[in-house]
């Protein structure tokens, strides 16, 4: 399923807001995005195998960045 379905990400402004977000929290657009496309990709699904692994993934990236 596209991110694009989070309204927010589909928009100029919600962009902009949550890049705003994004860098007062310390974390990375992109790495936000991921984090939204795992769970948008689980949306509909009965079991939610993996999804924590795709957080771990993308959150062990976050540390290491910084």
């Amino acid at each position: 399923m596209p991110r694009n379905v989070v309204v927010l990400l589909d928009n100029a402004d919600g962009r902009a807001m949550i890049k705003h977000a994004c860098k007062a929290n310390g974390l990375h657009f992109a790495e936000f995005v991921e984090l939204v496309q795992s769970e948008v990709e689980q949306t509909g699904k009965m079991r939610r195998a993996g999804l924590w692994d795709s957080f771990d993934d993308i959150l062990d990236r976050i540390q290491v960045d910084e």
